[in-house]
C-alpha cells in the first residue's frame, strides 16, 4: 500500500503556517491603492484564509477573486502573493499544471521585486510539483536552490524546511534512509526554534520513513508526536495526515481496529475539505484493512468509491492498485468472473503505464465520464422541465389570486401611504428639533468657554461641545435623508472628520488631515450614535496628542463589516507614538471612560495597534443593527 502513503505525503509541506505568513506579507503590501481595491482584495483574501485547512475548492473560488480585482486595479506588488496562494491551492486540488503556472508567474514577480525570501518559498513549491510528477532531478534542483538561499539568509526556519523538502523527494524514490537522514537535521533545527507546527510535519515524516524500514516502534513513536502537536494547533487537515499515517502503522502491525477508527476520522475531514489526494489514500486505505481480515464484503464499496474518484481525478497510477484490491475483494467474494475482470484491468494498465502509452486509456475514460455527465444532465433536465411547467400554472393561478387582491388593496395602500407621509413629516420635525435643541446646548458651550481660563477646564467644555456636535451630526443626517431609520456611516463620519478638525483649528490648514477607509454601511439610531461618539473620542485623542509642537500627520478612520457579523472600527495616526498617547485600557479621562461604556453597549472588544510609528485602536462590534 506504499502508493497510498507517498502521495499524501507529498502535500504536507503546504500545511507549515504558510498561510499566516503569506496574510502578512500581502497586508504590508496594501498601501497607496483605493480604498474600495484594497477592501475588496483584502475581503476576498480574507475569506480564503478563513477557508485553509476547511475547504480548498471555496479557498480556490475566493483566491480567483481576490486575483481578478488586483489585476484589474494594476496592484502589481500584490500580485506575486495571491500567485503563489493559487499555485499552493491547486497543488492541493491535485492540479499539478496550474499549481506550476501560477508558481511560475509569482516567481517572474518576486524576482523583479528581488525578494529573495520570497523567491525560495517559491523554488519550495515548484519543487512540490516535480515531485508529484515523478520528476525528481528537477524536484531536487529547486530544493536545493531554496536551500542556498536561506543558508545565505542564515534564516534557519528556511533551512529546515528545505532539509523536509529534500527528504520527502528521497521518501518518493524509496531512499529511505537517506530520507531519514535529511528529515533529523530539520527535526534538530525544529526542537531548538520550538516551530510546532513544523516540529509536527517533520515528526510525522520521520514515522513515515521509518515504517517503511519495518521499525514500527519507532514509527508510531514520532507518528503520535506529530499527532499531538496538530491536535494542540487545531489545523484540522494537518490532523488528518497525521491520523492517516498513523494509521499506516497500526495496519502494518495488525491493529487493525485502530487503524480503522484513524482512516475514518481523517476521511471524514478530507471530505469535509475536499481534499482529493487524502480522500482517495483514506478509501484505498480502509478497504484495504477490510481485505487483509476477509471482509470482502465492507471493502468492496470503498474500493468502488475509491475508482470512481480515481476515473474522475483521471489518476491511472492509483488505478493499478485499486484495480488488484477490488480484483481481491471480488475473488473473496467468488464473484470470480469480476475478479478476472480487474486482475486483466490491473496487468494491462500497470503495462501501458510502464510503456508510457496510457494517454488512449486516460481519454477513454474521461469520455465516459463526461458522457455520463451529460446523460445525467439530459435526464435532470427534464426533470426540471417538468417541474418548470407545473410551477408556470401554478404562478397563473397565483397571478390571477393576486390581480383580485390587487384591487381590493389599492384603496387600503393609499390610505397607509398618506399615514405614512403625515408620520415621516412629524419623525422629520422631532429630528430637527432634536437637532436644533442641540445646536442650541454646543452654541451656550462656545460661548460659555470665552470666559473660562482653566485650560483643564476649557478642554473639558470644548470636549463636551464636540460630543453634543456629534450627536447633533447624527439627527441632522436624519431629517435631511431619504431615509429615517438608518445613518449612512461613510458620509456620517467624513462629516465628523471635518468637524473635528475645525474644532482644533486644523481644517484649512492640513498640517494634520484625516483618511477614510469605509464600507457603505447603514446603521439605526441606537448604534449610530454611540458609535459616533466612540470615534469622536479617539480621533480627538489623537489630534490633541499625536502631533505635538505644529507636528504634521495622518489620522485614518476605517469602518468595515467581517463575514463573522463583526462590525471593525479602527482609528490610527503615525503620530508620536505610544509612549506619548493615553493607553485605551489604563485611561483615566472621561473621554476614554466613555469609550469603554460605549463598546460594551455594543459588545466590543479591543486591541492596541502597535507600530514602529504612531498608535491605533482597533474595536470589534457583535451587538450592532445595520439597516
Amino acid at each position: 500500500m506504499k502508493k497510498y502513503i507517498l502521495p499524501v505525503l507529498l502535500v504536507f509541506l503546504f500545511f507549515r503556517g504558510y498561510c499566516q505568513k503569506a496574510s502578512e506579507r500581502l497586508n504590508n503590501k496594501m498601501q497607496g491603492y483605493s480604498t474600495n481595491d484594497t477592501l475588496k482584495i483584502r475581503r476576498f483574501y480574507n475569506l480564503a484564509q478563513e477557508q485553509n485547512n476547511h475547504d480548498f475548492k471555496k479557498v480556490k473560488d475566493f483566491l480567483h477573486q481576490s486575483y481578478a480585482l488586483a489585476k484589474s486595479a494594476q496592484a502589481e506588488t500584490w500580485l506575486p502573493e495571491l500567485e503563489m496562494n493559487l499555485g499552493r491551492v491547486c497543488a492541493n486540488l491535485s492540479m499539478p499544471d496550474s499549481a506550476l503556472y501560477y508558481f511560475n508567474r509569482s516567481l517572474d514577480g518576486f524576482e523583479k521585486q528581488n525578494n529573495q525570501k520570497s523567491i525560495a518559498h517559491v523554488y519550495s513549491k515548484i519543487r512540490w510539483v516535480y515531485n508529484y510528477l515523478g520528476d525528481f532531478e528537477k524536484a531536487l534542483v529547486y530544493a536545493f536552490k531554496a536551500l542556498e538561499i536561506y543558508q545565505k539568509l542564515n534564516d534557519t526556519v528556511g533551512i529546515a524546511s528545505s532539509n523536509s523538502d529534500i527528504s520527502v523527494i528521497f521518501y518518493s524514490q524509496q531512499k529511505f534512509e537517506d530520507a531519514i537522514k535529511y528529515a533529523e537535521k530539520a527535526y534538530e533545527i525544529q526542537k531548538k526554534n520550538r516551530r510546532l507546527e513544523d516540529l509536527a510535519y517533520t515528526a510525522q515524516a520521520l514515522g513515515d520513513a521509518w515504517l517503511q524500514l519495518g521499525n514500527y516502534p519507532k514509527a508510531l513513536e514520532y507518528q503520535n508526536e506529530g499527532l499531538t502537536l496538530r491536535r494542540r494547533l487545531a489545523s484540522q487537515i494537518d490532523i488528518a495526515l497525521s491520523l492517516n499515517s498513523r494509521a499506516n502503522v497500526y495496519k502494518y502491525q495488525k491493529r487493525y481496529k485502530e487503524a480503522l477508527e484513524d482512516y475514518r476520522e481523517s476521511l471524514d475531514i478530507a471530505r469535509k475539505a475536499s481534499f482529493t489526494s487524502l480522500v482517495l489514500s483514506c478509501l484505498g486505505n480502509i478497504g484495504h484493512v477490510y481485505n487483509l481480515t476477509e471482509n470482502y464484503a465492507a471493502a468492496l464499496p470503498y474500493h468502488l468509491e475509491n475508482q470512481r474518484l480515481i476515473d474522475q481525478t483521471q489518476q491511472l497510477d492509483k488505478a493499478v492498485e485499486n484495480y488488484q484490491l477490488l480484483a481481491d475483494a471480488y475473488a473473496g467474494l467468488t464473484k470470480y468472473d469480476s475478479a478476472y475482470y480487474y486482475q486483466r484491468l490491473t496487468t494491462t494498465t500497470s503495462q501501458e503505464l510502464l510503456n508510457e502509452q496510457n494517454t488512449l486509456q486516460m481519454s477513454k475514460l474521461k469520455t465516459q465520464f463526461e458522457t455520463k455527465q451529460k446523460e445525467d444532465k439530459i435526464l435532470l433536465q427534464e426533470k426540471q422541465l417538468a417541474e418548470e411547467r407545473l410551477k408556470l400554472w401554478a404562478l397563473g393561478f397565483f397571478l390571477i389570486v393576486a390581480i383580485i387582491a390587487g384591487i381590493l388593496l389599492f384603496r387600503l395602500i393609499r390610505i397607509l401611504r398618506k399615514r405614512n407621509e403625515e408620520k415621516e413629516f412629524l419623525i422629520k420635525e422631532i429630528h430637527h428639533r432634536v437637532r436644533n435643541n442641540l445646536q442650541v446646548l454646543s452654541s451656550l458651550l462656545h460661548l460659555q468657554s470665552r470666559y473660562i481660563k482653566d485650560e483643564a477646564a476649557l478642554d473639558a467644555v470644548k470636549e463636551g461641545q464636540n460630543r453634543v456636535d456629534a450627536m447633533g451630526l447624527i439627527h441632522q443626517k436624519l431629517y435631511m435623508g431619504d431615509n429615517l431609520a438608518a445613518v449612512d456611516m461613510s458620509d456620517y463620519l467624513q462629516h465628523l472628520g471635518e468637524s473635528l478638525l475645525d474644532s482644533f483649528g486644523l481644517g484649512d490648514t492640513h498640517r494634520v488631515i484625516i483618511q477614510y477607509q469605509l464600507q457603505p454601511i447603514h446603521l439605526d439610531v441606537d448604534s449610530a450614535i454611540p458609535l459616533g461618539l466612540i470615534v469622536n473620542e479617539l480621533v480627538t485623542n489623537s489630534l490633541k496628542y499625536a502631533f505635538p509642537h505644529n507636528r504634521s500627520g495622518i489620522v485614518e478612520i476605517a469602518l468595515w463589516e467581517e463575514t463573522t457579523k463583526k462590525l471593525c472600527l479602527q482609528i490610527t495616526d503615525n503620530g508620536v507614538g505610544k509612549s506619548n498617547a493615553l493607553q485605551f485600557s489604563s485611561g483615566t479621562s472621561f473621554g476614554l471612560n466613555l469609550v469603554k461604556i460605549l463598546s460594551k453597549k455594543l459588545k466590543g472588544k479591543h486591541k492596541i495597534i502597535e507600530a514602529e510609528f504612531g498608535y491605533g485602536t482597533l474595536l470589534e462590534f457583535e451587538n450592532y443593527k445595520s439597516v
